[in-house]
């Protein structure tokens, strides 16, 4: 049995806020009711009712957000990656549209494969001159401390970026351990993170900036940082453990939002979570 999951919004600005002016969902997404962060940051939670993506599943997220809106969207729990008899994929296709003066901070918590799972995402992010987003995203090796590491088949995670229309940047990842309890190319390390900064101005300063915190000791990860052809740059940390990326996606999260937005990272709303600690 295969699952088809959707949510599909619409977030606009009215009187000075921003407000959902639409949305739509399909089980076993929905949306949990929205609120604000002290700079007027609408805070949005896309919730899973499943156990997880099998293979064969497909869940869609799909939002735009019209001029001068600002939106801060996570959800509840990681994403499970389940095996199942099928041979398709999960697939997970997110598209977002961040027009003039709007504002796109995306975090969802951390993706976690468990032994035998296959999955494949898409990420594509249409940008208008003067919008802005900041895309985070973490995998781990699976359920690391039951011992369960690398006992996935395959996991691909490919990330598109157009301004006006023009194709600008395309990112993949791909791992392939297929069970054999460490990932090519991660060394010593088991936990990826990816931070993406998309907007105008974004350059050398802000690079040089995220490469000295990122490199800080207390955050324990290796990182490197890349600047785009054109308006932005992109952050790659491997880790040992999800707290030490976390910590250090909250720090450069808070550093390029200060530069881009004047206003530091906040606190979620969430017991245990990539965005409950400052």
């Amino acid at each position: 049995m295969r699952v088809y999951g959707r949510w599909k919004g619409r977030a606009v600005l009215r009187g000075g806020r921003t407000v959902l002016a639409d949305s739509f969902h399909r089980a076993p997404l929905k949306i949990a009711k929205p609120f604000y962060a002290g700079d007027g940051t609408m805070v949005l939670y896309v919730m899973d009712a499943s156990p997880g993506l099998f293979n064969g599943d497909r869940q869609e997220i799909e939002c735009a957000l019209e001029p001068g809106a600002r939106l801060f969207l996570t959800n509840t729990a990681s994403c499970r990656l389940h095996p199942s008899p099928l041979p398709e994929e999960s697939r997970l296709v997110q598209r977002f549209t961040v027009t003039a003066g709007a504002v796109l901070e995306y975090f969802p918590e951390p993706t976690v494969p468990l032994t035998g799972a296959r999955h494949r995402s898409e990420t594509v992010v249409f940008l208008e001159a003067g919008g802005a987003a900041l895309i985070g995203e973490m995998i781990t090796p699976g359920r690391a401390g039951s011992g369960e590491r690398f006992r996935y088949d395959r996991l691909v995670s490919r990330t598109s970026v157009y301004w006006d229309g023009e194709w600008t940047a395309w990112d993949t990842l791909r791992l392939e351990p297929r069970g054999a309890g460490e990932a090519p190319g991660f060394g010593e390390f088991t936990h990826a993170a990816t931070l993406w900064v998309l907007a105008e101005g974004v350059g050398e300063p802000e690079a040089s900036a995220l490469r000295d915190l990122a490199a800080l000791p207390e955050n324990r990860v290796y990182a490197g940082v890349s600047r785009l052809e054109r308006n932005g740059l992109v952050l790659r940390m491997l880790g040992r453990s999800a707290w030490d990326l976390q910590r250090a996606l909250f720090r450069c999260w808070d550093a390029m939002r200060r530069r881009l937005l004047g206003r530091g990272a906040f606190r979620g709303r969430k017991n245990a979570g990539s965005w409950s600690f400052g």
